[in-house]
């Protein structure tokens, strides 16, 4: 199984907003574009929040548009979509125009969009991590309560969890007072207990970054839009860079495991046989 993953197009992000020459509705078309002509085509496409900038319904409603445009069904043998918010996100609007793409549990903490769905052999959870009108994550007692039911439930059987904030510190100071807050060392656990989660997806940090947590492995993905200077000095500051999109394509057999590949959006010309 292919499994396609992309994050933080911050769309309704405007000119002026940010010194850099940013443009998420065509950053995210080109992105939509690249993941259509994936070869396999991915089985799964995983959107790990900011899908907006500001949370403007009219801003989710040009994803859905973008979604429904660029994408094959999955009838017609495009990804099934599954998606978390993100700190620029907002609840409602979110739900209200892009529910088929995120499938809330029933018993999902109340406030909260947690996800639990399946494709294949694969178990995909997707955790909401924000808190209302703040910038950092958390895992409070309730969504970690929720969690290790469903993996529970998941016992035995491999699973990929995805979600807004990452489970790890990337030396990034700002980010990092930003980031996962409350929660991380209970999730690690939960993780170890379980044994067969395969991969936790994030994006939130705008870089590709590689970690690790209860013996998964942590991938966090640069956004489609726009990258953040590395810094990794205690007095780092944030800044823009219009580094390379990517989206992350990961493969996934029963018998091999997880390997993730990060795929360029912009094109570099047609391969050179070697």
């Amino acid at each position: 199984m292919l499994i396609a993953h992309l994050t933080d197009p911050h769309i309704g992000l405007g000119p002026g907003q940010i010194e850099c020459d940013i443009k998420p509705v065509l950053a995210l078309r080109r992105a939509l574009v690249h993941v259509a002509h994936l070869r396999p085509a991915p089985e799964v496409l995983l959107v790990s929040g900011d899908l907006t900038d500001s949370g403007h319904e009219a801003d989710y409603q040009t994803i859905a548009d973008l979604l429904r445009t660029q994408l094959p069904a999955p009838a017609q043998g495009g990804p099934q979509v599954l998606m978390v918010l993100g700190n620029h996100d907002l609840r409602a609007p979110m739900l209200h125009t892009l529910a088929p793409y995120m499938p809330v549990a029933d018993d999902a903490p109340e406030g909260t969009m947690c996800l639990h769905a399946t494709h294949g052999d694969l178990h995909f959870i997707g955790l909401d991590t924000v808190v209302p009108a703040a910038p950092h994550g958390t895992l409070d007692a309730a969504r970690l309560q929720w969690l290790e039911r469903h993996l529970a439930q998941a016992a035995g059987q491999p699973v990929v969890i995805f979600m807004h904030h990452p489970p790890l510190v990337s030396g990034m100071a700002v980010m990092d007072s930003h980031g996962l807050l409350q929660g991380r060392a209970e999730l690690g656990q939960l993780v170890a207990a379980h044994g067969q989660v395969q991969l936790i997806a994030a994006g939130h940090m705008h870089r590709a970054i590689t970690g690790q947590l209860g013996g998964a492995p942590v991938t966090v993905l640069p956004s489609v839009s726009h990258q953040l200077a590395l810094d990794l000095a205690a007095d780092g500051l944030l800044a823009c860079r219009m580094e390379p999109a990517m989206v992350g394509v990961y493969r996934w057999t029963p018998e091999d495991g997880m390997a993730c590949h990060y795929s360029y959006v912009k094109s570099f010309g047609a391969p050179v046989p070697i």
